[in-house]
């Protein structure tokens, strides 16, 4: 149980948050949750367990910063914003939460609705009669895995722990409380309430044996086995478990285009060296919502086993799903790596350690003939300005240790950014977990809080980085001592405006015109934008500029300043 002294509901609510793990919350003013700020101020002086407070400039950098805490922490990430305004201006960061995977508590103010000098808290200015919508849980109701909003009879503590409890059950995802100002402002004698511990954590879901013998089955008797990877290495011990697997079996490992977390060593022989998932007679989906476009080049094809494993391995939020998959195991990753990598071991014979062999063999070889290419590569874009994004990832990729932690938001220069990352570290590689641009800056803030001691980097297209609302976030990062580079890739355009408008309407109007709508050019100045905000900021456009910009855009966050690196690309 856990005790919130006599005070009011905004007591109860800070300590149910202490209890439930939250350790930070991000911040952005409204009258209606002040109770909270003197709640924190008010433990804080006592001695007493909270939250601190991360003073946010702007929500949607809050949200995407608490998705970046929890992401690297592990912990619960947490917001609280000013009613319908502050929920609206959370915007396309709902829905990244919605996706993340992880245990995020949003907190919304709610104009109060009390009769003017009815209680403390009653409505007392005219933008009271104004902020009310028909109900503020329906905004986020796409979005979120459970909603309320606080009563006068209800127990915060309670309602915050719930919230909590489902919030960090499996499939993780975001929990909503509405706080009305009345009730927030509610006098409330001390209390005891059960944390989120208490009201019970379920267990890991552990899977069919049935199920997984079927499927070791299935991959010791490939012929071209593949293992299709989404977002697994939320937990670290997952990355050791799969390379385990796949080189017992001499299974190929793909992102399928998409990595949103490292699930595997991005070095390792196994990784994008196998054939095309069309050549494939077993793939295994390990934890990912959408693996591939059905019918697609890029599908396995109609003789194909498929089996699927996450703890929702049948996609349940996504209305239409109709890939196949006749085995779909419910487990949590980690449990049935452990099932399925076991099962996997008492059917090795020497006939299926040669054949993994042999195909560990051939992914060294094709390891080394993309490694060649990426030289080249590198050879044809030192000398030419302006030159590929590739270039960029090239010498950044060889400043960053096996400690760092990237963050990619590059879109379609991703590519380049994945065949030349390094890492090996669970945890040092993250992509948004959605189609929302703007998650970057936020995150890199929200992870360089949870880990103040690694160097954290965001590569973001010029484009989604500007959604983001880079200069609230570069404050909270200079005034909360959480330093992070920003390096931007700036081509002045957007793909989808350009490139896509193109593929759709070749030569036609829109081209001719210079593609209106799909291009900002000349592009901002983010450089000077980072040093209004106080942080470091270096644009560049000579390729030899490159690497000592990069490595000054390093150094200056190492001694406590954020930065941004622009670079001009084609």
């Amino acid at each position: 149980m856990a005790t919130a002294p006599a005070g009011d509901a905004g007591d109860a609510v800070v300590a149910a948050m202490a209890a439930g793990g939250v350790d930070l919350l991000f911040f952005t003013s409204g009258s209606d949750i002040a109770a909270l700020q003197e709640a924190v101020a008010r433990r804080t002086e006592l001695g007493l367990q909270t939250p601190r407070i991360i003073t946010a400039l702007h929500e949607t950098v809050g949200l995407n910063a608490a998705m970046g805490y929890a992401m690297v922490s592990g912990r619960p990430g947490a917001v609280a914003v000013h009613t319908d305004v502050g929920v609206l201006n959370m915007g396309a960061a709902l829905h990244t939460a919605k996706r993340n995977g992880h245990a995020l508590l949003l907190l919304a103010g709610s104009p109060a609705t009390a009769a003017t000098g009815s209680m403390r808290g009653a409505r007392d200015h005219s933008v009271f009669w104004l902020q009310e919508p028909r109900d503020l849980r329906e905004v986020v109701a796409p979005y979120v895995k459970w909603a309320w909003r606080l009563q006068l009879q209800d127990d915060p503590g309670v309602v915050v722990g719930r919230a909590l409890q489902v919030a960090r059950t499996e499939p993780a995802g975001p929990a909503f409380v509405a706080l009305p100002r009345e009730a927030l402002l509610a006098a409330r004698p001390e209390s005891w309430f059960p944390t989120a511990e208490r009201l019970g954590l379920p267990t890991v879901a552990y899977p069919d044996p049935g199920a997984i013998d079927r499927l070791a089955d299935a991959l010791v008797g490939a012929a071209c086995p593949v293992v299709v990877t989404g977002r697994s290495g939320r937990d670290p011990a997952t990355v050791p478990l799969l390379v385990e697997l796949a080189e017992s079996v001499g299974a190929y490992v793909t992102d399928a285009g998409w990595r949103e977390r490292l699930n595997f060593p991005s070095r390792h022989a196994l990784l994008e060296t196998g054939p095309q998932l069309g050549e494939a007679d077993v793939v295994l989906v390990l934890d990912r919502a959408v693996p591939w476009a059905p019918g697609g080049a890029g599908a396995p094809g109609d003789g194909c086993f498929v089996a699927w494993m996450s703890h929702d391995p049948v996609v349940g939020d996504v209305a239409l799903h109709e890939f196949q998959a006749p085995l779909r195991i419910t487990c949590d990753p980690r449990v049935g790596l452990e099932a399925l990598a076991a099962a996997v071991q008492r059917r090795l014979t020497p006939a299926v350690r040669d054949r993994a062999s042999a195909r560990l063999e051939r992914g060294r070889e094709r390891r080394a003939e993309l490694d060649h290419a990426l030289a080249a590569d590198l050879a044809r874009a030192t000398g030419e300005a302006p030159f590929d994004a590739g270039l960029v990832a090239h010498h950044l990729c060889e400043l960053l240790d096996d400690d760092a932690i990237l963050l990619d938001e590059s879109l379609s220069n991703a590519p380049a950014l994945r065949a030349r990352f390094r890492g090996t570290r669970p945890g040092s590689w993250f992509a948004q977990s959605g189609s929302a641009g703007g998650w970057g800056s936020g995150a890199a803030l929200g992870a360089k809080l949870a880990a103040p001691g690694r160097d954290v980097v965001l590569v973001s297209g010029d484009g989604f980085y500007t959604f983001g609302v880079p200069g609230a976030a570069l404050w909270s990062a200079l005034h909360e001592g959480a330093p992070y580079l920003a390096v931007v890739l700036v081509n002045g355009r957007y793909s989808t405006g350009t490139r896509q408008v193109a593929g759709y309407y070749p030569g036609g109007f829109a081209e001719r015109a210079g593609f209106p709508g799909g291009r900002f050019e000349p592009p901002p100045d983010f450089a000077a934008d980072a040093r209004a905000a106080g942080a470091f900021g270096e644009h560049v456009e000579d390729p030899a500029a490159v690497r000592p910009a990069l490595q000054r855009g390093l150094e200056a966050t190492r001694n406590g300043s954020p930065a941004v690196v622009a670079v001009r690309v084609a």
